[in-house]
């Protein structure tokens, strides 16, 4: 017979389960609400159920117990195998084999025991080109090996200095370079070509194809693939885009290989794999932050560990690399900084915040000129260019309205103002400045921080000409003019796309904007030809308190006269009536510029 199927008493009454209504017992056989309703409180037998399965196990925990449970079968096979004599040819039958799943072999058993032990999915990526043994630019006759061998000296001498970060052998020919590395070399080749010559777009589209077909399509990881797409990104000058999206994916790229390669936890690093980690955070937190964009790296203690071990080696330029992961964790500081501060904190947070970083600077710049001492003056004024840099971010918090509505004149915001105007000003000057082998060879992070000092250095003067136009006081006028004259913007943008420009003669206007200097150019001009108009609409309200309401016809052109004066920003006179100022978005324009896109 079968056992008494146990029982137990349901713990909710059958009129409460019926109508799904919380059961709380009153006495034995009577819950609350049956008594409140004087309804009949049943409480039902019902067969104990059984208790609710455990969890499902994970896949790994199946493959285990299906990997023990198969090795234990071929042990057992194995011990009957040895008992049976060797002319024996029909081999026993057992019941523990005639219940097995499928056939079984050693090869399975492997492929279990490695499944078991790796419960990733898929295999591993490849490490070997898709395009390996392709014939390279050289072999196509598109470059000969006199300019290949030249530009590759080019690169050693002149682009080194400014991105330490990616070296080739000492003594190493381009032929060399190109038999070893062809995609590094490709990279070499299209970063320091002329922006003019024939064949940039040609070497840059092969590079994205290679981009394409090896990195996006079979997800290849090597060291020479991040090499080389270090140095395309930070000499990246075609095509110019609005937001950079190309360029944002070759920077995000050159992380996600880096991470794919393990080099950011890796114990003892190559040399180059050392430089390589501290490129790639150099150039992702330089970009990222210049275009608003998160912060996906960070300074870590294996930053700090490679920084200490990279300076001890015999590369003179491995000593450069210093300064420049001081100053971009100093700016990635900065972002953090400014991007947690509420519009709340007013004129106390500001002083508060500006002050703690000037401390945090004064100290980094002085790390920062003791390195200098053994950089070459190329490395020099890339690095003083970084410093001129964060000098005008650090007076950035004068631009945000927000943090000044309590106090929009206060003497604070107006002497920081004043301070971004001058270190906007040094900067171009800087920049303007240069010899044209430095000007011809800057990396993408310069050309962003030139847009920054561009856009920013008007925002500031507009910014105090609305705080004067808005005050009462008698020498607004006066102070209006010192500020334009301070600035004196126009003529500084000009002379500052005069000398960029040097860098593309030879293109046609057309390509000129498809190149990233090129359009930056063509912007700037463009302001300079603005600003003038925003400057008079600005200072026309200074101009108009000092005049005393008078009708007649000589008041009225006095009045013009003063709202006009001579000495204001001149419109081009090349322009005439033609040039459509209405229909310019200058707020657009300038944030462009403020943004980098």
């Amino acid at each position: 017979m079968n056992a008494t199927i146990p029982t137990t008493k349901r713990r909710a009454c059958a009129a409460c389960t019926a109508a799904k209504a919380k059961c709380t017992p009153q006495t034995v056989n009577l819950c609350q609400r049956c008594a409140r309703l004087g309804k009949s409180c049943i409480y039902l037998d019902l067969p104990q159920t059984k208790r609710k399965q455990k969890a499902a196990p994970s896949r790994v925990e199946v493959l285990e117990k299906k990997v023990d449970r198969l090795v234990s079968q071929l042990d057992v096979l194995t011990r009957q195998n040895a008992q049976v004599s060797p002319d024996t040819s029909n081999p026993p039958t057992n019941d523990l084999a005639l219940s097995r799943d499928s056939e079984l072999d050693s090869t399975e058993i492997t492929e279990l025991l490695d499944a078991a032990q790796d419960p990733s999915h898929g295999l591993d990526p490849p490490t070997t080109s898709v395009l390996e043994g392709q014939p390279s630019i050289v072999d196509r006759g598109l470059l000969s090996e006199t300019e290949a061998e030249s530009l590759v000296k080019t690169f050693q001498l002149e682009l080194v200095p400014k991105f330490p970060f990616v070296l080739t052998s000492h003594g190493e020919t381009a032929t060399q370079l190109r038999q070893r590395e062809p995609f590094l070399f490709l990279c070499v080749v299209a970063a320091t070509i002329r922006s003019a010559h024939p064949l940039r777009k040609v070497f840059a589209e092969e590079i994205m194809n290679h981009v394409t077909l090896r990195v996006v399509a079979r997800s290849e990881r090597n060291l020479e693939l991040l090499r080389g797409l270090l140095v395309h990104s930070a000499w990246y000058s075609y095509p110019a885009e609005r937001y950079h999206p190309q360029l944002l994916l070759l920077v995000q790229l050159c992380v996600s290989i880096l991470y794919d390669l393990g080099l950011h936890k890796k114990p003892n690093p190559s040399f180059h794999e050392q430089r390589v980690l501290l490129g790639t955070y150099w150039l992702s937190v330089g970009l990222c932050g210049t275009l608003g964009r998160p912060t996906i790296m960070k300074h870590d203690g294996q930053i700090d560990e490679c920084i200490t071990l990279i300076s001890s080696t015999d590369q003179l330029s491995d000593r450069w690399i210093t300064p420049f992961i001081r100053l971009q964790s100093f700016l990635a500081t900065i972002d953090e900084v400014y991007t947690s501060m509420p519009a709340s904190g007013g004129k106390a947070l500001v002083q508060v915040t500006h002050g703690s970083l000037q401390r945090q600077f004064d100290s980094v710049r002085t790390c920062v000129e003791n390195d200098l001492s053994s950089c070459p003056p190329s490395t020099g004024n890339a690095i003083h260019t970084e410093v001129k840099y964060i000098e005008m971010r650090l007076e950035e918090l004068c631009l945000r309205d927000e943090l000044w509505t309590s106090e929009p004149n206060s003497s604070v915001r107006i002497t920081m103002l004043m301070g971004i105007i001058q270190r906007s000003k040094e900067l171009v000057c800087a920049i303007k400045d240069l010899p044209f082998s430095e000007i011809a060879h800057m990396t993408i992070i310069t050309n962003a921080r030139i847009c920054a000092a561009v856009g920013y250095m008007p925002t500031a003067v507009l910014t105090l000409l609305s705080l004067v136009t808005g005050s009462v006081d008698s020498d607004a006028e006066a102070q209006a003019r010192a500020v334009v004259d301070a600035a004196d913007y126009p003529n500084l943008v000009r002379e500052l796309a005069t000398a960029l420009e040097t860098k593309l003669k030879g293109m046609s206007a057309s390509d000129k904007e498809t190149d990233v200097v090129g359009s930056i150019c063509s912007k700037m001009r463009l302001l300079a030809r603005s600003y003038p108009h925003q400057i008079r609409a600005a200072v026309g309200n200074v101009s108009s308190q000092d005049a005393r309401p008078n009708t007649s016809l000589s008041a009225v052109q006095a009045n013009e006269a003063v709202i006009a004066p001579p000495i204001w920003p001149s419109i081009d006179t090349d322009l005439g009536h033609s040039f459509p100022i209405d229909d310019i978005q200058w707020d657009s324009l300038l944030s462009g510029f403020t943004g980098f896109i």
